[in-house]
């Protein structure tokens, strides 16, 4: 088996006499070199867009473009990264454990304290970098009594769900498919289902804005999409305050949702991108390459660029670790067929 290795110039040796000057190799801006075709590994269409041109949305990407479709462009077709917040690490931790809470074998709640053990274990600093330890070990305090109230509230009527992080792929007419992962889907004595969402918010919403959820719009057409049958329920569980806000199914407008969805995947062909500011400009993440906050310009480039550096060195680390590890596989099934073959050597 022939593995790559890795070339220098100095291992290349002279040119032929009266050879073409080899052609310089493609780099990034701060001179990395780029990578080579990556074969079927290569996109093969537009960001977003499947092989069957449907235009591939979500709940959150839906909502990005609704409230800024520049914005939108940012994060899903240009690919810019966003910032990491302490929020966010620590609705991704509450998530992870809440996951393995009803992700167990047989009807019995875990215990509190194993409950308390996997935060530790699935707690996401990513955005916590940059400050104190302290600032950080008061999220992970509150992170724990949280889910200490949690066990309280649900230990007691603890039942394994259907399903808990239930991936979904939900076509649309034939111009979109909307994606997505259910937190958990529970079910009754009598197979009756419940969609239920987690929320990190501090304060949970109204009933009203719960029947109005766009969110709980497409899970429900989903569980269809997946069960053969719309859940009894939608709820959104704000496990902060401790407080589920539970709808019945009949409340809620599926119809509408769809247009939403539509008319989103309709624009997004049409590469409708114009900013719309509104009041969330100043927690934008994108607010310094807008061009309605005068952005645009070079330094719009540079976190992407940044980025992609980064991306290009891990792979290359990846790779050069996997065609290692691939030339040590082979030469340990070498010595194994030697072994069998000569028992005596």
């Amino acid at each position: 088996m022939s593995t790559a290795t890795e070339t220098t110039d100095d291992a290349a040796g002279p040119p032929e006499p009266g050879a073409a000057p080899p052609e310089p190799a493609p780099s990034d801006r701060d001179g990395q070199t780029s990578l080579p075709d990556m074969g079927e590994l290569e996109p093969t269409s537009p960001p977003l867009i499947d092989d069957q041109g449907r235009v591939r949305l979500s709940f959150s990407r839906i909502e990005s473009y609704t409230n800024c479709p520049a914005k939108f462009r940012y994060a899903y077709i240009d690919r810019i990264p966003g910032q990491p917040s302490p929020s966010l690490s620590f609705g991704t931790s509450i998530h992870s454990v809440l996951e393995r809470f009803y992700k167990q074998p047989v009807q019995k709640p875990p215990s509190v304290e194993k409950m308390l053990g996997w935060l530790k274990e699935e707690w996401e600093s990513e955005g916590f970098e940059g400050v104190s330890r302290t600032f950080q070990l008061e999220w992970y305090e509150h992170a724990r009594d949280v889910l200490a109230r949690f066990h309280f509230r649900e230990a007691p009527n603890y039942r394994l769900p259907a399903a808990t992080e239930q991936w979904f792929d939900l076509p649309v007419e034939d111009v979109a498919v909307v994606v997505g992962s259910i937190d958990r889907v529970a079910a009754d004595d009598h197979g009756a289902l419940e969609v239920i969402d987690y929320k990190t918010n501090k304060r949970a919403k109204t009933v009203e804005q719960v029947r109005n959820s766009l969110q709980l719009a497409i899970y429900a057409m989903a569980c269809e999409h997946l069960y053969g049958q719309l859940p009894r329920f939608v709820t959104l569980y704000f496990v902060v305050p401790g407080i589920p806000v539970r709808v019945p199914i009949e409340d809620v407008d599926l119809d509408r949702a769809r247009r939403v969805i539509i008319e989103t995947a309709e624009r997004v062909r049409a590469e409708a991108y114009d900013p719309t500011p509104n009041r969330l400009c100043d927690w934008c993440d994108y607010r310094a390459s807008c061009p309605a906050w005068e952005g645009e310009g070079p330094e719009v480039l540079g976190e992407a660029e940044r980025q992609l550096v980064t991306l290009r060195r891990r792979i290359k680390r990846d790779v050069r670790a996997m065609r290692e590890l691939e030339a040590g596989v082979e030469r340990l099934r070498e010595r194994v067929r030697r072994s069998e073959e000569d028992p005596a050597s």
